[in-house]
């Protein structure tokens, strides 16, 4: 059961990584294409259809002819795949120039192109094994009839999602769309990382250090990370079990999303007892580590993917700002929803009251920070992203519910106002930013 825990967040992990990749699907169905082969092959072998009247004339096709048909099936599946290729690739040098180069993952992740390529692909692995099947009927004096029409099926369906695919990949490179999928793969991670509903088991910053001080623990330690790359996930369930049963507190020094590099210390564990080597292990194996970022439990991957897009439609070569207006309005979307939403508060406790692990825990300054920042730096010279950044303050501004969101709209505000200042424009214009900052000021007042 431990051994199951703590392969858990790798598991995860490694599901993220298959939905991101284009074999599995595309496998799968060519796995399919292998069963399919061999279940019609047996029922036009014993079933004894081509004896009935009514399944005669799908029997009566030539085996000469029956070859030459499925041969030119599979050669026309095999150029409709390259065509299909060819048309993915564009698609991803494009996104990766227009984009950003991390935006392939969410390309990468349509299930409707990898269900197109493992169609394909499996249309041609069936044909090759009813053309060998052939050859089996020869004694028989029939062909598999039955298989045959099954692939005369598949290849009409190919035709009509040929055309869906070619449909969708103009609709996938839109910028509007690619937004769009971005924003909701963040709804999505908001939805999962932030319940309605928290565990009366979590603990508030403020009250950690004063009520479950750790200076009772008679041995602490540290350890450090064992390799460089990205936090991807914590096994917090694993980790709350484990220190339970040591009668211990492990504190948790990163958060997932950031980076650590080889020897950096990530973890603190106090305990009554001796620290063994093997505890250590166990700690750290409900760590995941990886080469590169991961949504499962990093709320900023998303948002760091809709200021990427904004920063590069800010660019010269792309210069496209109403593409940035659009993430920053989805980033406000976002932040909006946020306001509601209750954050992880840094400690858990046992079932029986007792802290067994502090964790560093995102906040929603540092979501916030992560959306507007760049945007806001990049965008110093273009006026309409800066007052759409403080029409979306006041948006934030009119939902607030504490300090702390109040505070990050009235820091963010004072940034932009600074930033346009000491920017030339008419009398016009200054009183147009102005006007949005009086209206954050009674937001943030009422």
């Amino acid at each position: 059961m431990k051994l199951l825990e703590n392969k858990r967040t790798q598991l995860l992990t490694a599901l993220d990584k298959i939905k991101t990749s284009f074999w599995f699907i595309p496998s799968l169905l060519v796995i399919s294409a292998l069963v399919a082969a061999t279940l019609f092959i047996c029922i036009d072998r014993f079933s004894g259809l081509n004896q009935i009247d009514a399944m005669h004339q799908i029997y009566q096709i030539r085996p000469e002819a029956a070859r030459a048909l499925l041969t030119t099936i599979a050669s026309s599946m095999m150029t409709v795949v390259s065509i299909a290729f060819s048309i993915t690739i564009v698609a991803l040098t494009l996104a990766s120039s227009q984009f950003g180069p991390r935006l392939i993952r969410n390309f990468m992740n349509d299930n409707g192109t990898q269900v197109v390529l493992g169609l394909f692909i499996a249309n041609f692995v069936y044909c090759l094994v009813i053309v060998r099947a052939i050859d089996a009927f020869s004694d028989a004096h029939y062909v598999p009839g039955l298989s045959i029409a099954w692939c005369l099926f598949i290849t009409l369906i190919s035709v009509f999602v040929l055309i869906y695919f070619i449909h969708h990949v103009a609709n996938a490179i839109q910028a509007d769309n690619v937004i769009d999928d971005v924003y909701q793969e963040l709804q999505q991670s908001v939805a999962s990382l932030f319940p309605d509903h928290h565990s009366s088991s979590e603990l508030h910053n403020t009250a950690i250090d004063e009520a479950h001080g750790i200076s009772h623990f008679a041995h602490h330690i540290s350890a450090c990370s064992e390799q460089s790359g990205y936090l991807q996930a914590i096994n917090f369930k694993q980790l709350i079990k484990l220190m339970t049963e040591h009668d211990g507190l492990v504190q948790i020094n990163i958060k997932a999303g950031d980076f650590v590099v080889t020897n950096m210390p990530i973890i603190t564990l106090y305990s009554h007892q001796t620290v063994t080597p093997d505890l250590i292990d166990q700690i750290q194996s409900c760590l995941t580590f990886g080469s590169k970022r991961s949504p499962i439990q990093d709320p900023e991957f998303a948002i760091h993917q809709l200021v990427e897009i904004a920063l590069r439609a800010l660019s010269p070569g792309i210069n496209d700002p109403y593409s940035a207006l659009t993430c920053v309005d989805k980033l406000t979307a976002i932040l909006c929803l946020l306001t509601a939403k209750t954050f992880p508060q840094g400690g858990y406790l046992d079932r029986q009251g007792t802290l067994r692990l502090q964790y560093k825990s995102v906040t929603f300054s540092g979501i916030g920070n992560a959306a507007f920042d760049q945007i806001r730096q990049y965008s110093q010279t273009c006026l309409a992203i800066s007052i759409r950044q403080l029409e979306s303050l006041n948006k934030i501004a009119r939902q607030a519910v504490n300090s702390e969101h109040k505070e990050f709209v009235s820091n963010q505000a004072t940034m932009i106002e600074q930033g346009l200042e000491q920017q030339q424009m008419t009398d016009a214009d200054r009183q147009d930013y102005r006007q949005r900052l009086n209206d954050i000021n009674n937001s943030l007042q009422n």
